[in-house]
């Protein structure tokens, strides 16, 4: 279920409302832990108490004032900036993880999340910094905004063929994030989704995703190499920007628009291919990568596509090897930008 920007900021705007009473209440504590009612009368949800510390194990059902509760939720908040947590366990009868549950949690190293969750909700692990694993279950189908993101100690993350979104900043600054398998069931990988995560070296998307994000993969400086699959249809702005590491690139025949500034910054890479399929180019799509020397165009009509404004450098047109297919060199020669190109060959 794809959730727009507007909705996640009225959400937040709403719960942010809530906070004092969200903080501060509680219905009842047992062996250290704050529980409040559910309006179903039969469970309960963990809730916020600042002296959370230490192993916390959460129990799958609670007795208070001889009456037993099925724990079922995770509250808001619940265990935010609780610094010297170090580890929770959370029972098979949990369903929800609320919003910043664990948020800014520093010295919590591993978590695992039973298969009774299906959602990991906005900011839940956010700012996490010391969180080397987690255990994403297969009844998971979204991972939500920012789950993740900060969490800068996580080396490597398994998601399970039940995700179909990874949301906008999900895994945002794990700047020590080396590996992440994504599985065909993801539809979509939201917006600035890996932005930041320096340390990734390669990725696969799937093809079973139609379009690059904005900004999905900007700034993974460790990036060293991409397949983009036949799938995908679009690469939207900043997409790729920043990818120092990245070598060569080349655009799939499915894709048919390049957006302003996709792969700006990329400044290792050597080789782009383009496709025949692409139909619009963005202003400054591979600006700021001086290390281009071979660009491959398989566009057999160059006039009939949409170009920006400077799409390459002034150190591109004077030094590259521009490839174009048999036939076309007069046509590509009278059209702009490529016949800023100083060496345009036939291939």
């Amino acid at each position: 279920m794809k959730k727009s920007i507007f909705f996640k900021s009225l959400l937040l705007a709403l719960i942010a409302a809530m906070l004092p009473q969200l903080a501060s209440a509680y219905d009842f504590i047992v062996d250290g832990i704050a529980y409040n009612y559910n309006s179903d009368g039969t469970s309960v949800t963990v809730t916020r108490d600042d002296n959370y510390t230490g192993a916390v194990v959460i129990p799958s059902n609670v007795t208070y004032s001889d009456k037993k509760y099925s724990v079922t939720e995770i509250g808001y908040v619940a265990f935010k900036g609780c610094t010297g947590l170090t580890s929770v366990t959370i029972p098979n009868s949990v369903t929800k993880i609320r919003w910043k549950a664990f948020s800014g949690c520093s010295s919590l190293t591993s978590v695992t999340i039973p298969n009774s969750v299906t959602e990991i909700d906005y900011e839940v692990f956010s700012d996490c910094t010391g969180l080397t694993s987690v255990t994403i279950p297969n009844s998971v189908t979204e991972i939500w905004s920012d789950a993740f993101s900060g969490c800068s100690s996580l080396t490597s993350v398994i998601i399970p063929n039940s995700v179909t979104e990874i949301g906008e900043c999900a895994f945002k600054d794990c700047t020590g994030l080396t590996s992440v398998t994504i599985p065909n069931s993801v539809t979509e990988i939201g917006p600035w989704a890996f932005s930041g995560c320096t340390g990734l070296n390669s990725v696969t998307i799937p093809n079973s995703v139609t379009e690059i994000s904005p900004g999905a993969f900007n700034y993974c400086t460790g990036l060293t190499s991409v397949t983009i699959p036949n799938s995908v249809t679009e690469i939207k702005w900043y997409a790729f920007s920043g990818c120092s590491s990245l070598t060569s690139v080349t655009i799939p025949n499915s894709v048919t628009t390049i957006r302003y500034y996709a792969f700006i910054g990329c400044s290792g890479l050597t080789s782009v291919t383009i496709s025949n399929s692409v139909t619009s180019i963005g202003s400054g799509a591979f600006a700021n990568c001086p290390k281009i020397r071979n660009i491959y165009s398989k566009i057999v009509d160059p006039k009939s596509i949409s170009y920006g404004d400077d799409i390459f450098d002034d150190d591109n047109y004077n030094n590259c090897k521009f490839y174009v297919p048999k036939g076309t060199l007069d046509s590509y020669k009278t059209t702009s930008p490529w016949r800023k190109f100083l060496n345009i060959l036939e291939e």
